[in-house]
């Protein structure tokens, strides 16, 4: 009888795959949702200490920026120009109307104008009704200079500068020397307020006109003047807005030092400082966008500004070389003398013709 043991149950009782290998890749699984874990909490980390820089420069911005307004309206005060020092501490106002030296600032603008701040009802709002427009008159020749003179006089008092400015011109040309210091002060006064109208408004270009044409009948204010100026700065980055971004950037960057309440320029700078960013990424040149982007949060901020800024910030110090180890081992230069002589010598005989 054979001692021998039979294999078939030997094998049907062992488990075909051992404990470990089953366990192996739950294991490998786990590790990758760790590792996966940490990176999304690494970088919801970043995000929100570059989005909390971000907030404390737009802040750091905001406050140099009130406090330059308010320091160039105590200048405007001091030089009598009582107006634009109301325009500045009015825009700092609306933007913080608990800064006290703005609003002392403000008192002292309106009594240098001889006016006295009226203060803003609470419960109810006082509107103004607007003056009747008086009719235009008949095209054609005019049968009674002094009543049209009056007529026009009640234009300008109401301020209809677009119906005065043409009857000025009219009245002028058909009785050139009738009451002529009158109609030409009349005309000083439409070209100019008409004029600052349109610069403020859209029609920026027309109005600049127009204060050039007031500027040929009188000297202008210097308020006045700080308007062209920085009518020209905003004409000029406009006509280089969507073809040449780093030029309208330059205007708008002194517009938005000079006048920030002036046509939005500093809400135009952060458009156009992204739109250039957004260009020097688009050519992957990161480190001049990342630039722009930071400069451009020193304005506004936007969710996705801080994105654009991540990404240019890891591509540009991927992009920027790390410096190497020094370099060893060189051999110093040696056995050397200066060089006597002229380094140029010109021959003295011209050599001969083979």
């Amino acid at each position: 009888m054979s001692d021998a043991v039979p294999q078939a149950t030997e094998s049907r009782n062992q488990p075909s795959t051992p404990p470990k290998q089953k366990r192996r890749p739950m294991r490998v699984a786990g590790l990758l949702l760790i590792i996966f874990s940490v990176l999304i909490g690494w970088f919801l980390l970043i995000a929100f200490l570059g989005w909390q820089s971000g907030q404390r420069e737009l802040q750091n911005k905001q406050f140099a920026q009130l406090d330059r307004q308010v320091t160039l309206a105590e200048e405007n005060i001091s030089q009598g120009n009582f107006q634009l020092a109301l325009t500045r501490l009015e825009w700092v106002l609306e933007r913080d109307s608990s800064h006290a030296e703005a609003q002392t600032l403000r008192d002292q603008a309106f009594a240098g104008l001889g006016a006295t701040p009226e203060p803003t009802p609470v419960t109810a709002v006082t509107v103004t009704p607007a003056p009747t427009r008086l009719p235009t008159a008949t095209p054609g020749a005019i049968d009674s200079p002094n009543e049209e003179l009056l007529r026009i006089r009640r234009l300008v008092a109401t301020k209809f500068w677009e119906e005065a400015l043409p009857a000025l011109i009219a009245f002028q040309q058909q009785f050139p020397s009738f009451e002529r210091e009158e109609t030409d002060q009349l005309l000083y006064d439409v070209y100019l307020n008409y004029g600052l109208d349109l610069i403020e408004g859209e029609q920026v270009e027309l109005g600049m006109f127009y204060l050039a044409q007031a500027q040929q009948l009188g000297d202008l204010p210097q308020y006045v003047i700080d308007y062209q100026t920085w009518a020209e700065l905003y004409t000029q980055g406009i006509s280089f807005y969507g073809v040449n971004w780093e030029a309208t950037a330059y205007y708008f960057r002194d517009l938005c030092l000079a006048a920030p309440f002036y046509q939005s320029s500093c809400e135009q700078l952060f458009t156009v400082l992204v739109s250039l960013g957004d260009q020097y990424a688009f050519a992957q040149d990161w480190c001049p966008a990342e630039q722009l982007y930071i400069e451009a949060g020193s304005y506004q901020t936007a969710s996705e500004l801080t994105q654009k800024r991540t990404e240019a910030e890891e591509n540009c110090l991927l992009a920027t070389p790390t410096p190497s180890e020094p370099i060893t081992d060189t051999v110093p230069i040696s056995d050397t003398e200066p060089f006597v002589g002229s380094p140029f010598v010109l021959p003295t005989e011209t050599p001969a013709s083979p």
